[in-house]
């Protein structure tokens, strides 16, 4: 039956019925209780029960004598997966995997150890899993329209709202309480929720149930004249008293299950799979999002330990606190054993005010968090809160008895692989290869899932291999490789802990990994990212839709221009339904479209980010957002182009010209003589060098807008065609460099309409007049000779031969103005194409081009077009003979450049081919030089010196003489009475305030009998600055900026400078900083990016924070999650320190940066700004004068 049986309305009444001798002995519990764990023993002891229930359900019946075997170790757990009824739909079942973790601490399995120990048989007497009951959905009525019990005694002990009821009314008087009184306490708390239950909402069906099966079993096990003891609920004590056995009868006749001794019956049950798991503290913890978990696991072990002994509960809190503390220095935060022993007297002091016998949870979480923390919830309070969960959550593993069945994930998967015909343990190491085709075929999409869970959960078993898309699109197929090893099954066998079906285990894993982030202050944009697309290929939808709500905000917060478009590009995959595991029905469309426009939004804002860019990346990611906000109509977008166009890197401002075209902001004849200016202005090296980047980023963002637009072209070739030859030789470079970002079927096709631009076809103009010349020549004297034959052939009227010129000497001008080197010469040298039909004279022009950009990349680079690098008769020897020829054929100074962008390109050689004393300085080549240093023997580096000396030497005293005059009077003048200097009026008038007297008049006068003058400046180390420099791979050149500039702040005798690099570790090379070159030389570039853990290394560096500057130089696309960093941001500010963010430090000061993460840290306190070296020194001289 479903009717609840009366309730005791009174205290006394409901302990006098949970007690009463003649029904059950009950022992009311919560599911892991370790006060009550350490007491049920000496209760079943009293008791002496011939059988003992456990509110457990009856499928788990064969498995308590395994749980309860003395080479089980805890934490473990009892999973058991309910079968669909026959016919009943599986997909519709969504009760899914039962969890029952187990650890010491839990009542039930101290009981089912007693009762092992004690030969009592044991019953599981919870309502079956199979039944109908569990598929009905939970009903609640309306809530109580007063307070109820729970919430007025909650007020009365601490009145923190969501505070824990059980704990404040059982576990916390627990200590030097009898086994007796913490029963009765226990049964009284389950009976005041229960109340509270059927006087508000109602007391749920299912619980009703469930109730109405255990009176049955408990009637059952009582017959004739067997004592029964219960180890239920404590919320279902109240319905299985005596008196609710004597009010009960049953409509129908349970299946009869007997009582049986612990033992090891096969394993099985009805309806369901059962498994034995081993489980770990973590997962048992409550907030890792599985059942039946309990607030820091590891703590409620200690208690266990205490058994219930006031003094041992407070030696544990102290062992407590000196592991946190310990654990929070290991962190870089200060602790100490002083710490310890305060939180333990504050624990001790709250406890007393609570009038308990000695602190409890609740008491020592408020004392760490009040004594360590410091009302820091950022920085250093999320250090101490890593610490608090890695010492009272802890790390235990358990295992399950050798003797039990083997359960867990492994026969799921086996069963599972069986079904879709893949191999299993029954082909080990049998590989097969797999084209899948999931959104066409249920069986394909059912394995891809599959593959997609086991592969988030490690297991090696499914291999994807790459798979692209016709045309650059989605690829919808999939590729994978399949083999069956020992390694599977070692794996699936330890990944049990997260569940028992591939969907549970990968569901548990990904919880896993986005507490792991909430916990560091993150989700990182990658970390939604990659949490989201795990979750939809996964098939997990309320995972898909948390992720996706996690990533609508993490990625407008802190996500880079290419991490916003890859989250728009995955929305897109969602929404076309692109991938298996993901179906976008229901509401989801909508979701997924605010998603879209929030990251389109935050793509638009995070273009000024980028103006410093110089990667090709960024422009290909402007011409993507572009299309994205043109579709929506962004003018936001139209303002931040034309700012990018005026003020960006040569490249980005290239991109945004030429995306602006596009999208029809501005007219193409404008780009064109944008274009043709380029080409004017190119006449120095550091001009040719801003024409290639420009090139670039043009060709990048619109290469074919040069094809199809006329009006862009047209100036361009107009150009190209006046310039003599000399000054195209020199710009010759720098075009090949720009045109080599398309690929060789792009520039084939630009060339094709060039040749119609110009009106000739290239073929036609292969051969210089005077080759012509000697072909006609011969052409004619062959026709003379078959003349002479008379062979009856009727020939053409021979003209006299003509003399030809020299083929060696002067060529007579052939192109008009421009000189004798024609259009369609150029624009096949500098599209790199046709170079085996140039004219000898210019064929070695495009050889030794050739040598630098080789057969170009992307479609056309391997067959199907004319070779363009037959001119060249044979490769060069060497770099030496490379760099002769680039001289003959070019000069010195376009050599330089030549072997300078050779050097970019990964030549080594061509470093070392490098004429120190030849080489223009230039942060470029400086970062090109030092690239390569890295990676060569010291021998070799030492060829290197006197190059990279010659350029940081000129470099740096260059900068030191426009840094110089902004850090004028930064020397601290000392006071002195030796006349010479000033006369320092403040000192004067402090020095003689003895002679002060009131005049006549009213008036105080000074007799300055001891002047103070100022003195000259000394060297001092009054103000400390902290430069902390990312040096991740996309802040080469700002690092060779900070480097030096450093080296000049250095020498002011006011300032202690020190230099610290960061990438994802912290190198403090502050002995190196007087020293430009050796700074240089131990920066290595490259890694990740943690900017927190630079800030944390800076912050151990501040002595005196009012006098200390902290320059953080960085693009802020912090790797790690963004709270660290805000909380060492907070501290620094909060302690006094004066703070800049540097978004970029180059001569321009033009920013490449994370706008997200930039705006957080200005509220935080940091100033951000995109600084050249003299700015930052105006910052610096403000702050110290």
């Amino acid at each position: 039956m479903t009717t609840p049986p009366p309730l005791p309305q009174a205290p006394d009444e409901a302990v006098a019925a949970l007690t009463a001798p003649d029904g059950p002995y009950l022992i009311g519990v919560r599911h892991h209780a370790p006060s009550l764990a350490a007491a049920v023993p000496r209760l079943l002891d009293a008791a002496r029960p011939d059988v003992l229930l456990v509110e457990l359900p009856a499928e788990t019946q064969d498995f308590l004598g395994w749980l309860a075997d003395e080479e089980t170790v805890a934490p473990v757990a009892l999973a058991a997966v309910p079968e669909p009824e026959p016919g009943a739909d599986a997909a519709a079942d969504r009760r899914g995997p039962a969890f029952y973790p187990f650890a010491d601490f839990s009542p039930e399995l101290a009981a089912l150890r007693w009762a092992r120990d004690a030969g009592v048989p044991v019953l599981a007497c919870d309502l079956p899993l199979a039944d109908r009951a569990w598929r009905e959905p939970r009903q609640h009525g309306p809530a109580a329209s007063g307070p109820d019990l729970r919430h007025a005694l909650r007020d009365r002990l601490t009145g923190r709202e969501g505070d824990d009821l059980w704990d404040r009314l059982v576990e916390a008087p627990a200590p030097g309480a009898t086994p007796e009184e913490l029963r009765r306490a226990a049964l009284l708390t389950g009976w005041a929720l229960r109340r509270d239950a059927a006087d508000g909402p109602g007391i749920d069906p299912l619980d009703l149930a469930r109730e109405s099966w255990m009176r049955g079993r408990l009637r059952e096990a009582s017959r004739d004249g067997r004592r029964a003891a219960a180890v239920i609920g404590s919320f279902h004590a109240a319905a299985l008293t005596g008196a609710a056995l004597s009010a009960d009868s049953l409509t129908e006749d349970p299946p009869s299950t007997q009582p049986q001794a612990p033992g090891h019956p096969p394993a099985g049950g009805p309806g369901s799979t059962v498994s034995l798991i081993p489980y770990t503290y973590p997962l048992l913890d409550a907030r890792s999002g599985y059942p039946a978990g309990i607030r820091d696991p590891e703590w409620q072990h200690r208690v266990l330990d205490a058994a219930g002994d006031p003094d041992a509960l407070r030696e544990a809190v102290l062992r407590a606190a000196v592991a946190v503390s310990a654990d929070l220095r290991a962190q870089g935060h200060p602790s100490g054993p002083a710490d310890a022993r305060e939180v333990a007297r504050v624990a001790g002091d709250l406890a007393a005010l609570r009038g308990l016998r000695a602190p409890g949870r609740g008491e020592l979480v408020e004392a760490l968090q009040t004594v360590l923390a410091q009302g820091e919830p950022l920085g250093r309070g999320r250090a101490v809160a890593r610490a608090m969960e890695r010492v009272l959550v802890g790390e235990r593993t358990g295992r399950p008895t050798p003797a039990a069945p083997r359960g867990g994930l492994g026969p799921a998967v086996e069963r599972e692989a069986a079904e879709l015909g893949l191999p299993g343990p029954a082909e080990p190491g049998k590989e097969r290869d797999l084209r899948l085709d999931p959104l066409r075929t249920p069986r394909d999409r059912r394995r891809e899932i599959l593959f997609r869970r086991l592969t988030v959960c490690g297991v090696p078993y499914a291999d994807e291999q790459g798979v692209t898309g016709a045309g650059g699109a989605d690829a919808l197929t999939t590729r994978w490789t399949v083999t069956w090893t020992p390694a599977t099954a070692a794996v699936l066998t330890t990944a049990s802990v997260r569940g028992v079906t591939p969907a549970q285990a990968a569901q548990g894993v990904l919880r896993a990994r986005a507490r792991a982030a909430r916990d560091e202050g993150g989700p990182t944009p990658a970390q939604a990212l990659a949490a989201l697309v795990a979750a939809a290929e996964c098939a997990l939808p309320e995972l898909a839709e948390e992720a996706l709500e996690e990533l609508s905000r993490a990625l407008p917060a802190a996500g880079s221009p290419a991490e916003l478009l890859t989250g728009l590009a995955l929305v897109d995959r969602l929404a076309a339904g692109h991938v298996a595991g993901f179906t976008p029905d229901g509401d989801r469309p909508a979701r997924l479209a605010a998603a879209s426009e929030v990251l389109s939004a935050a793509a638009v804002r995070a273009v000024e980010g980028i103006t410093g860019s110089e990667d090709p990346e960024d422009a290909r990611a402007l011409v993507e957002l572009a299309r994205r906000a043109d579709a929506l109509g962004s003018l936001r977008l139209t303002d931040a182009l034309a700012a990018l166009a005026a003020d960006g890197t040569p490249l980005m401002a290239a991109a945004a010209a030429a995306v602006r075209v596009l999208l029809g902001h501005a007219p193409a004849p404008e780009l064109g003589a944008r274009v043709a200016s380029w080409v004017d202005a190119a006449s120095g090296s550091a001009a040719r060098a801003a024409l290639t980047a420009r090139l670039t980023g043009l060709c990048t963002a619109a290469g074919a807008l040069l094809e199809t637009a006329p009006d862009a072209l047209d100036p361009l070739l107009d150009r190209v065609t006046e310039l003599t030859d000399r000054a195209f030789l020199d710009r010759l470079p720098a075009l090949r460099g720009g045109f080599d970002t398309l690929s060789p079927a792009a520039r084939e096709r630009l060339l094709e309409t060039v040749e119609t631009r110009i009106g000739t076809a290239v073929g036609d103009l292969t051969v210089d007049p005077a080759t012509q010349a000697v072909w006609t020549r011969a052409d004619l004297a062959a026709a003379q000779a078959v003349a002479a034959l008379d062979l009856g052939v009727p020939l053409t009227p021979v003209p006299q031969p003509i003399a030809a010129p020299h083929p060696t000497g002067p060529v007579p001008p052939a192109g008009g103005a421009g000189g004798s080197i024609t259009p369609a010469e150029r624009w096949r040298l500098a599209l790199g194409r046709h170079a085996d039909e140039l004219p000898s004279r210019t064929a070695p022009l495009a050889t030794a081009l050739d040598e630098l950009y080789g057969a170009g990349r992307g479609e056309g680079s391997r067959g199907g077009l004319r070779a363009r690098g037959g001119g060249r008769e044979a490769p060069y020897p060497g770099v030496r003979e490379w760099a002769e020829e680039l001289t003959a054929l070019f000069g010195p100074g376009v050599r330089e450049e030549v072997l300078a962008a050779a050097a970019a390109a990964g030549r080594t050689d061509a470093v070392e081919a490098l004429d120190p004393d030849a080489a223009r300085p230039s942060v470029e080549l400086l970062r090109t030089v030092l690239q390569h240093a890295g990676g060569l023997p010291e021998s070799r580096v030492a060829a290197l010196r006197p190059l990279v000396r010659r350029l940081v030497d000129e470099l740096t005293r260059a900068l030191a003489t426009r840094l110089r005059p902004a850090l004028t009077g930064a020397a601290t003048a000392r006071p002195t009475r030796r006349p010479g200097g000033g006369l320092d009026l403040a000192r004067t008038l402090r020095a003689n305030l003895a002679t002060a007297r009131r005049g006549d008049d009213g008036r105080i006068v000074v007799v300055p009998e001891h002047p103070v003058f100022h003195g000259r400046a000394r060297r001092s180390a009054d103000w400390r600055l902290i430069i902390v420099t990312d040096v991740s791979g996309s802040m080469e050149a700002s690092t060779i900026w900070a480097a030096l500039t450093a080296s000049v702040l250095a020498g002011v005798p006011a300032l202690s400078t020190h230099f610290l690099a960061f990438s994802t570790e912290v190198i403090d090379l502050t002995e190196h900083v007087s020293d430009p070159l050796s700074l240089l030389l131990e920066t290595r570039v490259g890694g990740g990016t943690h900017i927190a853990a630079g800030l944390r290394h800076a912050r151990r560096l501040v002595t005196a924070p009012s006098r200390t500057l902290v320059v953080v130089i960085s693009d802020f696309e912090e790797g790690y999650p963004v709270g660290g960093l805000l909380g060492e941001v907070r501290e620094l500010v909060g302690a006094g320190c004066h703070v800049l963010g540097c978004a970029s430090l180059d001569d321009a000061g033009r920013p490449r940066y994370s706008p997200g993460t930039a705006g957080q840290l200005v509220a935080a306190g940091m100033p951000v700004a995109a600084l050249s070296p003299l700015e930052l020194a105006r910052w610096v001289g403000e702050r110290i004068r």
